[in-house]
This record gives structure tokens, sequence and C-alpha cells, in this order.
């Protein structure tokens, strides 16, 4: 019997599934994963909020890869190395720059937070510290972190009131006060739910035809395209490609060698007309 894993891989991946019912199978495997998915990244960065941006990033690199997964519950092992790729990532990113005599003062300064703030989390009660990380850095609910944690609500709210404490008494105060965040504005799946559709959103000129444009947004989970004077609702046909519900057309979307969405080209009854960039 295929596993839940298998199953949400399978739908998140359907080429006949509607677009909002993939992403809905998706959202079910970020919810499943991004405990797992944020501590390696923790563990591998010692930064709070670079962690969630590499985790963030990994989801959304499954999301566009997830066809090219040949065995749907070898999924949590290929998402470890996607975490793994990103993290690697960053810290290229983080590394100074060796030809330069000393890294800038502003370079040095965030180096210096990361690894006080990494310090500080150490010193907290493990159940303390995750309670607080998934709260104030993913944005979770008390509700859903004690879903997550296995534990009572109220417990949560005690475990963030004691690191919350802790961590004020052994950080500066400036830097207590960038991580403790009183009202995380939106949490981490929102986040993620975002970038699976954002990244199809927006303006395209088609090339030959300057005066052509297609804007495509979205309006709750559906994503809309305008173009002419026509709007029509849009469904998913595979991997990077979108299709209008009411006729026979077809965008199939092109990304660059970072995996940004460039161009779609449009095809109506298998015939190919035209090439649209992405303006905006």
């Amino acid at each position: 019997m295929p596993t839940e894993i298998e199953r949400l891989v399978r739908r998140a991946r359907s080429a006949h599934a509607p677009v909002a019912e993939r992403h809905a199978a998706f959202a079910q495997l970020v919810a499943l994963h991004e405990r797992m998915v944020f501590s390696l990244a923790f563990a591998s960065l010692r930064d709070p909020e670079a962690a969630r941006d590499a985790a963030q990033e990994a989801f959304l690199t499954a999301w566009r890869k997830l066809p090219q997964l040949r065995t749907p519950a070898a999924f949590p092992g290929w998402l470890q190395r996607l975490v793994g790729t990103q993290c690697a990532r960053i810290r290229r990113k983080q590394r100074p720059v060796v030809a330069a005599p000393s890294p800038p003062d502003d370079t040095v300064a965030r180096s210096d937070r990361r690894r006080a703030l990494a310090r500080a989390l150490e010193r907290l009660e493990p159940a303390d510290r995750e309670a607080l990380l998934l709260f104030h850095v993913l944005g979770e609910p008390q509700r859903r972190i004690a879903e997550i944690l296995g534990m009572p609500e109220a417990t949560i709210g005690k475990r963030l009131y004691s690191a919350r404490l802790r961590l004020r008494r052994i950080l500066p105060r400036s830097l207590a006060r960038e991580l403790l965040v009183t009202a995380p504005s939106r949490d981490f799946l929102r986040r993620v739910e975002a970038g699976m559709f954002d990244e199809l959103v927006g303006t395209y000129r088609f090339e030959t035809q300057p005066g052509r444009i297609v804007i495509i947004r979205r309006v709750g989970d559906l994503l809309i395209s305008e173009a002419g004077g026509q709007r029509n609702v849009l469904a998913s046909r595979g991997a990077d490609a979108l299709v209008p519900t009411a006729f026979d057309g077809e965008g199939r979307f092109k990304r660059d060698h970072r995996g940004r969405i460039t161009h779609f080209v449009y095809y109506e009854f298998g015939r190919r007309l035209g090439v649209a960039r992405k303006i905006a």
C-alpha cells in the first residue's frame, strides 16, 4: 500500500489535477516536513533567519523539480539533499572574499550577531528553543506548535515565555529584539505557498508583438490570466505548464539557470503562437 507521503507526492505532481489541488497536496508535504527541514538548516547555518530562507528555498526547489523525483517514497531523503544544497549556497555567500584585506564593518557585525545568537540559543532547553524558533522564525501559531511538539498549548505558552525571558537576560537588547518579534507577519507554510503561486504571477510581453500583454495574477487559490480583454482561470497540465479552462490553449514556462521564470511559450490547438518575456 502506498504511504501518505507517496500519495501526496503523486497528487502534487499529477498532470491531471487542478493547480489548486496540486498546491494543497504539496502544502501538506510542507507541513509534514517543515520541522525536519528547518532543523537541518539551522544545524548547518546556526542562524535562524538564514535557516528559514534555506528551508523555504529547498521546498520551492522541491516543488519545481517534483516531476524529476523517480520514487515518491524517496521524497524525505531527496528533500534533505535539497536543504544541504541551499545551505551550502548560503554559506558561500556568507564567506568573506579572500582578496579583500578585511571584510566590511557591516559584514563583521552581521557575523558577530549570528554567532552571538547561535550561542544564546544553544543555552536554552531543547524544547524551549524549538518552540521559540517555530513561533518567532517560522511564524507558527501556538496551536500548531502544540501539534508539532505533541504538547498542550498551555505548555507551549510557558515554554515560549521562559525562552524569551532567558534570551533577554543573555543577549544584548537590540539583538534580542531582532529575534523576538511579537507577531510574525506570515507563517512559514504561507510563505512557501505564496512562492509556489507567485513565481508564475507577473506581466508578460510577447517579443514579436510588444503591444500584446498577458497578466497572470493570483485571486485566492486561483491563478487568473488577463489578455486582450479576456479573463481566464488557469489549470495545471504538468510541470511548468498552465492551460485556460475556457478554450484550447497552453502556456509552457521557461526558467533561467537559477530556476527563475523568464518566459512562457504560448500554444493553441498544438501550434506555437509566440514567446512572451516576463517583464514584471
